[in-house]
């Protein structure tokens, strides 16, 4: 056997021995590229969610200017009521 041959199965003894560290480092790199990834998924649902709350708080802003319209309708509507029954 040459030394060439002898150092390459040193190594491919070395690396069926470690075969659980080898997996376990290619579970860790799948895990933070997931984690990675996940990070994208939480920018879009904050940017979705801050979109969401703008426009919320435009409807809530229309739904305060009716009630005031409603609310004077309502006195008018009173006056009136008033001024036809004296």
């Amino acid at each position: 056997m040459s030394t060439q041959q002898t150092t390459l199965s040193g190594i491919i003894d070395a690396l069926r021995g470690s075969w659980f560290l080898i997996a376990f480092i290619a579970g860790m790199i799948y895990w933070v590229a997931r984690q990675d990834s996940s990070l994208n998924d939480l920018e879009r649902a904050d940017a979705r969610i801050t979109s969401l709350e703008n426009r919320t708080t435009i409807l809530e802003t229309g739904i305060g200017q009716l009630q005031l319209k409603i609310d004077g309708i309502k006195e008018d509507v009173t006056l009136i009521k008033t001024a036809v029954i004296k």
